[in-house]
C-alpha cells in the first residue's frame, strides 16, 4: 500500500489578504511560528509568500516591508498537488521545484499544505519498518541454520560410531 498525503495535511495554515503588508505577513509569520503564508483574495488562494520571498523580493531588493503589498512580492505560480497524490509523487513535485511546501487541493477548494518534513519523515518510519521486517527474518534464518549445524555436530560422535561399527 502506497503513502498518500491525507494524513499529512496542515488545514490550518496561516493565511494573508493580499493587500496587506509584508511587514504584517512577518509579523503573522512569527506569531504562528511559521516560514510561509498562504496569500487569498476573500476564499480564492492567489499565492504563496514564503522567507525566501521576503529575502530575495524584499529585502534583497531594498524594498520597504512597511510600505509593500505582499502581492507584489509572493510567488504567484503555485505548486498544487491533488488530495490523492503519493508521497512519492509529492516528494518528486518538490524535488523538482525546489519548493518545501505543497499547496493541497480537492478540485478547486483549498485543503491546506503538506511539507516535505512530514512526507519524509513517514517515508523514513515505513523504510525503518521495512527494514525490521528484513532483519527479523534473516536472524530467525540464521537461527535455524545455527540449529541444524549444531545438531550435525551433535549427530557427529553417533555417525562415527556407526561408521566404525559398520565398516569393521
Amino acid at each position: 500500500m502506497s503513502c498518500r498525503i491525507t494524513s499529512f495535511i496542515h488545514d490550518n495554515v496561516a493565511t494573508i489578504n493580499q493587500y496587506r503588508t509584508v511587514t504584517e505577513g512577518v509579523d503573522i509569520m512569527v506569531s504562528r511560528g511559521v516560514g510561509s503564508l498562504v496569500v487569498m483574495e476573500g476564499n480564492e488562494v492567489v499565492g504563496y509568500f514564503t522567507e525566501r520571498d521576503l529575502m530575495v523580493r524584499v529585502i534583497g531588493k531594498r524594498k520597504e516591508p512597511a510600505r509593500t503589498p505582499i502581492h507584489e512580492v509572493m510567488t504567484r505560480d503555485l505548486v498544487r498537488v491533488d488530495v490523492n497524490a503519493t508521497c512519492k509523487y509529492s516528494l518528486h513535485r518538490m524535488k523538482e521545484y525546489r519548493i518545501r511546501h505543497l499547496l493541497v487541493f480537492d478540485g478547486p477548494r483549498f485543503l491546506g499544505v503538506v511539507s516535505m518534513r512530514d512526507i519524509a519523515a513517514q517515508v523514513t518510519r515505513a523504510s525503518d519498518y521495512s527494514d525490521l521486517t528484513v532483519n527479523v527474518v534473516g536472524g530467525v534464518v540464521l537461527l535455524v541454520i545455527l540449529s541444524v549445524i549444531g545438531f550435525l555436530i551433535y549427530l557427529v560422535p553417533d555417525m562415527m560410531g556407526f561408521m566404525h561399527r559398520f565398516f569393521s
